[in-house]
């Protein structure tokens, strides 16, 4: 839910400082430094697209946002993964982590993903893309988000059926998801999956 801490989690669980980040950032939540560097941010798309060629030349880490000043839509979100997905490269020393902040803002299907957010999730790893997908409830975005992903990190709740939902897609017990609060999680590796909290 809005508040739990979904962003800090990704923050702080997923994402080191030698990544190489990608970032769809609407609302602007990571301005300043990520993993001990500094979050490069872009409002036009193709000044993105370009430093972020520049960046896959090299195999430093970086950080790099898209962060347009208008309300997006679904067409930018897919503009987004256009640039990320001509980006991807097998044979590249370091994946190219995404960070898709607001999927369920900018999706219009809770069937199998479409546009290049579809083409990223089903064969991004193959190409050196590694998704990082934020939602507030499983219910409003694609079944391929769950279905393809390696870890599921699980947060509060507001309400008991969206529990009830994440236990089918991930097999995690609705009565180990309902009493999370704030910062708390449950990380799933595949089906494995242990409970933790988020300090910083």
């Amino acid at each position: 839910m809005s508040g739990c801490g979904k962003t800090s989690a990704a923050k702080k669980l997923f994402i080191k400082a030698t990544d190489q980040v990608a970032i769809f950032d609407p609302l602007n939540d990571y301005q300043g430094i990520l993993a001990g560097r500094k979050v490069r941010s872009y409002d036009k798309l193709k000044d993105f697209a370009a430093a972020l060629i520049a960046g896959r030349k090299t195999n430093q880490g970086f950080k790099i946002a898209y962060t347009p000043k208008h309300e997006t839509t679904e067409a930018d979100f897919d503009r987004f993964c256009s640039v990320v997905w001509g980006m991807g490269n097998g044979k590249h020393k370091k994946p190219l982590k995404v960070i898709c902040e607001e999927v369920a803002e900018h999706s219009n299907t809770t069937a199998k993903a479409t546009g290049y957010h579809g083409k990223i999730l089903r064969l991004g790893r193959k190409y050196g893309l590694h998704s990082i997908n934020m939602f507030q409830r499983g219910q409003e975005v694609s079944k391929t988000i769950i279905d393809n992903c390696q870890y599921a990190c699980v947060m509060m709740q507001k309400a008991d059926d969206s529990a009830r939902y994440l236990q089918q897609k991930t097999g995690i017990p609705a009565n180990e998801i309902i009493p999370l609060q704030k910062l708390e999680y449950i990380l799933q590796d595949g089906k494995k999956w242990n409970k933790n909290v988020i300090i910083w």
